[in-house]
């Protein structure tokens, strides 16, 4: 923010915040779903279980995740 890149600023905080939410929502869930570091961020272990996909929701994360995850079928779960 020093330097006047906010823009900057303000993506690595939404990158931190779900990094911290993630987290929080696994230490709560690891026992019931499995917890992926890339890709889609949870699956349900069981046959025909569903994906979620952890966002912040803002509109420019939910199009980035689109895109890159367009072979994907998951629900979106925003914070």
């Amino acid at each position: 923010m020093d330097q006047g890149e906010y823009w900057l600023a303000h993506v690595l905080e939404r990158e931190a915040r779900g990094r911290f939410v993630h987290e929080t929502v696994k230490k709560q869930f690891e026992r019931l779903y499995r917890f992926k570091p890339r890709g889609v961020d949870v699956e349900d272990p069981s046959p025909g279980g569903f994906k979620y996909e952890i966002l912040s929701g803002t509109a420019s994360n939910l199009a980035r995740h689109g895109r890159r995850m367009a072979g994907e079928f998951y629900r979106m779960l925003t914070f």
